[in-house]
C-alpha cells in the first residue's frame, strides 16, 4: 500500500483490491444484508482508497481499509432509507424458508427446526439492535478475526474499550439466547 500511495500505480491498486475485495465485501455484508447495495458500498470504499490522502505508512493497511469500510457501512445504516430497507428485508426474510437466519438443525424434528429459526431471529434481531459500535467491535471480532488492537484503531478509541464494547454485546446477546429458550416449556422459543 505504502508504494501504491507513493505512485498511485493502478496495477499495484488492483492487486490491492483482488487481495482484499471479498473480505471488504462479507465485512459490509455484515452490516447491510443486501448484497447488491454491500456491493455498491464496496465500490465506495474501493473508491476512498484510490483517491484517499489520509493513509499513512505507518498503520497496516488491512487494518485502516477496515477502518474505512466500517465507516462506509456506518454512514450507511444512519440513512433513513437504510432503515425502511432494513424493515422490509427483516420482513420478508422472516417468512421465508431458508432465510439467512435459520440456522443449522442438528434435531431431526420440526420443533427443532422451528426452535433453530426462531432463536436465529431473536439473536439476528438482538445484534441489529445493539449500539453501532458495540456491534461493530463484535463483527469484527467474531467474524473478521481482528485483533482488540486492530479493533481499536479501526474505531479509534482504546483497546479497554473495545473490550468493553465487545463484554457488553457478548452479554446483550447471550441474555437474548437466554430468554429466548426459556421462553417455552419445551426450549422452543415463542
Amino acid at each position: 500500500m505504502a508504494e501504491f500511495v507513493r505512485t498511485r500505480d493502478r496495477r499495484r491498486f488492483e492487486m490491492l483490491f483482488q487481495r482484499h475485495k471479498r473480505g471488504v465485501l462479507a465485512h459490509l455484508r455484515r452490516y447491510v444484508r443486501d448484497p447488491a447495495r454491500a456491493e455498491e458500498l464496496a465500490q465506495d470504499v474501493f473508491v476512498r482508497v484510490y483517491t484517499t490522502k489520509s493513509y499513512t505508512p505507518d498503520t497496516r493497511f488491512r487494518t485502516w481499509l477496515y477502518r474505512v469500510a466500517t465507516n462506509v457501512a456506518l454512514n450507511e445504516l444512519r440513512r433513513p432509507e437504510h432503515q425502511q430497507r432494513m424493515e422490509s428485508m427483516d420482513a420478508k426474510a422472516e417468512g421465508a424458508p431458508g432465510s439467512r437466519e435459520a440456522l443449522p438443525n442438528p434435531a431431526p424434528n420440526p420443533e427443532g427446526a422451528l426452535a433453530g429459526a426462531q432463536l436465529a431471529r431473536r439473536i439476528h434481531g438482538a445484534l441489529a439492535a445493539l449500539p453501532e459500535n458495540q456491534r461493530a467491535a463484535f463483527l469484527m471480532a467474531r467474524q473478521d478475526a481482528l485483533s482488540h488492537e486492530e479493533i481499536a484503531h479501526a474505531l479509534s478509541t482504546s483497546v479497554s474499550a473495545v473490550k468493553s464494547l465487545i463484554h457488553r454485546a457478548l452479554t446483550t446477546l447471550r441474555r437474548e439466547a437466554a430468554q429466548a429458550l426459556t421462553e417455552s416449556p419445551e426450549g422452543v422459543p415463542s
